[in-house]
């Protein structure tokens, strides 16, 4: 039998899993759909892992913070598309305007975002970069094909995968000539058929430190010229982001947080030979 102390941790982690996906899921596809939200989302929370916040907190602080105005960020002029911020998972307000005021001062000719999810970000930087190409990547929506894509791999926020509604932001609106949608598996995703120069990357994927250093090593391989690199949740909890960005910084790469958000930045040439060695460790 549990004793009080681990029970109140399962009651803590009760309450946590009941997310806003896990109410929408079960209004939209019945109480099993419901009830496997409910126990994704149950395995996904650990607030009660004081060492794993304690090793993320000492990589966080290793990573130095600058302010967006001092990493060029363009405020004036960003156009938010706010429809869908506020479902469970999505890039918060604050984050977005980052993203959006880095990517009007980088002025890519094309983007590459990893993790579609609704694809909130993914409309907003096609309404803020008109003259650019956004390629989006996620796993396809909840088919037999995800699960098998999924299976055995180090990936995080099963509910979030299965709730999503892949790129409902931009499908069936003007800006979708301008995004093209990709799905599968980031490991093993033939990148290729994405055409360059793409100088501006964000990483949003899977939180795992495998996931989050495969789509940074993919970002790295097809960079060129001036490029812009993104890490969201850079944030003490997601100690596999934060593993491969201290990584990156024990190289020589000048990662830094932006200041009041949770992500990280990389202004770099793709072509700087610590980049090169790193890709190539």
């Amino acid at each position: 039998m549990p004793g009080i102390g681990e029970r109140v941790i399962r009651v803590g982690k009760g309450f946590l899993s009941l997310s806003i996906a896990s109410v929408i899921r079960t209004s939209l596809g019945g109480w099993e759909q419901g009830r496997q939200s409910l126990e994704d989302t149950y395995k996904a929370v650990s607030p009660f892992s004081p060492l794993r916040v304690g090793d993320g907190l000492k990589m966080f602080e290793k990573i130095p913070a600058r302010s967006l105005d001092s990493l060029g960020g363009v405020l004036d002029r960003v156009t938010l598309d706010l429809r869908f911020v506020n479902v469970d998972g999505s890039t918060p307000y604050q984050d977005l305007i980052a993203i959006l005021a880095l990517a009007k001062k980088q002025d890519p000719g094309a983007a590459l975002e990893f993790g579609t999810y609704f694809g909130s970000a993914t409309a907003n930087l096609a309404l803020n970069l008109p003259d650019a190409i956004i390629n989006t990547i996620d796993l396809p929506e909840d088919t037999p094909e995800t699960t098998a894509l999924i299976e055995g791999k180090p990936v995080d926020d099963l509910h979030l995968i299965r709730g999503r509604q892949l790129g409902r932001a931009f499908r069936g609106t003007s800006l979708e000539s301008r995004i093209v949608q990709h799905t599968g598996d980031t490991a093993t995703y033939d990148y290729s058929v994405i055409p360059g120069p793409v100088s501006f990357f964000l990483i949003d994927g899977s939180h795992t430190y495998e996931y989050a250093r495969n789509d940074t090593m993919r970002s790295f391989a097809l960079a060129e010229g001036d490029c812009t690199f993104l890490w969201h949740d850079c944030e003490p909890y997601t100690p596999g982001v934060l593993k491969c960005l201290v990584e990156l910084i024990d190289a020589g790469l000048p990662v830094v947080r932006v200041e009041g958000t949770a992500l990280a930045c990389l202004q770099i040439d793709a072509q700087d030979p610590r980049v090169r060695r790193f890709v190539e460790a």
